[in-house]
């Protein structure tokens, strides 16, 4: 998905840039810069919100814990880092009549974290404080305040930041840094997309800190970031600075056999004063191991390999054969240290491999990283599929759309003036790329859009409203040929369409149907091998009285890795989002649409690529066919 969407993103910048260094008006004196910015704004909102979404989901993820814990530093110029952040939005604040006040110490104390991590929570914060303070001062036409101010309150510092927007009514404030939730939408322009408070409460939880908020209706609202001050007692890992009383209870299962080791391991984790409150167990040897886990279930299992009647490979392999146990994280500490010894943990599915002896600050920042990741998969599993799918949904459905459509509005904009006028060639190239840039993209998060869909249900329910009996399937998708035989045939492809009279009805939706079939034709003309004459065939017949077959075949067959990659797709249900490409949606889709229809898609790839699908015939009495 990352990739997916930054390669048209990147290609947009890149003609607007090319566009922008050539000439801006053409012999009619025509100012096109308009175009420009909206094509640019647009490109700009979508970059931050893929960037918003890719941060979220490496915060519920764990990749933001392991960046953090390889990048984390003492920052030592806290006055100096946000009188940068402050002076930085100085100009955009007074552009909307917003003033910003410091008042922030001359030496604030250092705190332990990710530069760039603390700079990201600020900004979200000051930038809201700007937009909503700008926004309840329009009508008044007053000049609004936004305060920061910054001290240090005992070991931790605490930095407010003071706006005069709306606020936030107290029933809205429990949840106003959950994902996707906004208050009071309505009553702003490009209000975003209700991330920016749960990625900036994310970050400051890495750096072992919190937020709270103040705010009553009418009166502003004040986000306080508290941090905890580092100094050299505090440690290099953010674990150590936990003050607080409300460390988060992990249990530990340490199997190992021998009894010094056993208990000299139960000592350091029993020492260790961190954002965990260790409750450890012990057992001698994998047998056990598995009676432990049967009482109660850990959050984390070290365990050694080398043990009398059930060794560490063993317990390992029946940990992970239960479905209830498979997402314990699982740590190896073993005297075996050969390179082939710890090439064959992680083969068997071990999460960390320690050799002994062990450095301490190792065997605490291994244990720490475990159980954040652990933690954080079962906030995720937490949030019902749908409901996390419905977010998604939600959020992609304005959220994208909005600048999709300005990009494209404001290309089609600039072709149609460009039509009526001389330009250079490179100008004609450069808005060919935008366009195309945007059409991709703009295709992409559709198919997405589908994908989330066909998961939720909804397209199921969509379709049970509108599949009626097509007596003519044949015809129909003769139509379909000749609208989209020009393209194909700009493309090199030659498209033939042939079809029995005696069809029997299908039980269909033309919509899914129909773009489950463009779909399979896009990844054929896409895909199959280049050869100086291309054809597609496509042939609808009756297999028996009780199916009709759709068979789209190309003339060229896929290469060795495509089909391999296309076979694995038809077989498996849905891979993770991480994992989709713009060819796995397409097919992926397909798939779905006609498993709607109770249909199924065959692949074949001997002298060239086929694609059958194979739909049962419409029966007036049998309304069970319905899916």
């Amino acid at each position: 998905l990352n990739h997916e969407f930054r390669t048209p993103l990147t290609y947009v910048t890149a003609y607007y840039e090319m566009l922008a260094d050539n000439a801006l008006q053409t012999e009619n004196g025509r100012d096109y810069s308009e175009y420009l910015r909206g094509i640019q704004a647009g490109n700009v909102r979508l970059s931050r919100l893929v960037e918003d979404f890719i941060m979220v989901m490496e915060l519920r993820s764990g990749e933001a814990q392991e960046k953090f814990y390889r990048q984390a530093r003492p920052i030592e110029d806290m006055t100096l880092l946000l009188n940068t952040i402050v002076d930085e939005r100085r100009e955009e604040a007074a552009s909307l009549n917003v003033q910003l006040d410091l008042d922030i110490s001359p030496d604030l104390p250092p705190v332990f974290g990710n530069r760039r991590g603390i700079q990201n929570i600020f900004e979200r914060i000051l930038d809201n404080a700007i937009k909503f303070t700008a926004a309840y001062k329009k009508r008044s036409r007053e000049t609004g305040h936004v305060t920061i101010s910054a001290t240090a309150v005992a070991d931790e510092l605490h930095i407010a930041i003071q706006d005069e927007g709306m606020g936030i009514p107290a029933y809205a404030q429990d949840n106003i840094f959950d994902l996707f939730v906004q208050h009071n939408r309505n009553s702003m322009e490009q209000q975003g997309a209700g991330i920016g408070l749960t990625v900036a409460r994310g970050l400051a939880e890495l750096h072992n800190g919190r937020i709270e908020v103040e705010s009553c209706e009418g009166c502003g609202s004040a986000f306080t970031v508290i941090l905890p001050v580092h100094t050299e007692d505090s440690g290099r890992f953010p674990g150590n600075d936990v003050t607080r009383n409300d460390r988060k209870q992990a249990n530990i299962l340490i199997v190992e056999d021998n009894p010094l080791q056993r208990t000299g391991l139960e000592d350091l984790l029993e020492t260790y004063d961190g954002r965990y409150q260790f409750n450890i167990r012990t057992a001698v040897n994998g047998l056990e191991g598995l009676e432990q886990i049967g009482q109660t279930v850990p959050d984390l299992i070290i365990s050694d390999i080398m043990m009398p009647q059930m060794d560490g490979y063993q317990f390992l392999q029946a940990v992970r054969e239960n479905p209830k146990w498979q997402h314990i994280p699982f740590i190896f500490l073993t005297a075996k240290g050969e390179k082939q010894d710890e090439f064959e943990g992680f083969r068997r599915g071990v999460d960390e491999y320690i050799v002994k002896p062990y450095d301490s600050d190792d065997m605490i920042r291994f244990v720490t990283k475990q159980l954040d990741k652990h933690f954080h998969a079962q906030m995720v599993q937490a949030q019902t599929f749908n409901e996390l799918k419905r977010s998604i949904i939600n959020l992609i459905t304005p959220e994208f759309r909005q600048p999709l459509d300005a990009v494209n509005e404001s290309s089609q904009k600039l072709a149609q003036s460009l039509q009526k006028a001389e330009t250079d060639q490179d100008l004609k190239q450069s808005l060919e790329g935008i366009y195309a840039g945007s059409l991709h993209l703009s295709r992409l998060i559709e198919n997405m859009i589908a994908l989330a869909e066909l998961r939720t249900g909804e397209t199921k329910t969509a379709f049970q409203m509108r599949a009626i009996p097509i007596p003519n399937l044949g015809a129909l998708l003769h139509e379909t040929c000749q609208l989209k035989m020009h393209d194909l045939r700009v493309q090199g492809w030659l498209i033939h369409c042939q079809f029995n009279d005696d069809l029997p009805p299908v039980f269909a939706d033309t919509m899914t149907l129909f773009t489950a079939i463009q779909h399979l034709i896009e990844l054929g003309t896409t895909y199959c091998q280049p050869t100086a004459s291309r054809t597609i065939s496509l042939l609808v017949e009756k297999t028996d009285e009780q199916t009709v077959s759709i068979t789209i075949q190309f003339s060229t067959p896929l290469n060795e890795k495509h089909q391999q990659l296309f076979t694995e797709l038809m077989t498996t249900e849905m891979p993770e989002w991480s994992e989709m490409s713009g060819s796995a949606t397409k097919l992926l889709i397909s798939k779905g649409y006609v498993a709607l229809h109770n249909g199924r898609i065959q692949l074949t790839n001997d002298d060239g690529l086929s694609f059958i699908i194979t739909l049962p015939a419409y029966q007036p009495a049998g309304a069970d066919i319905l899916p």
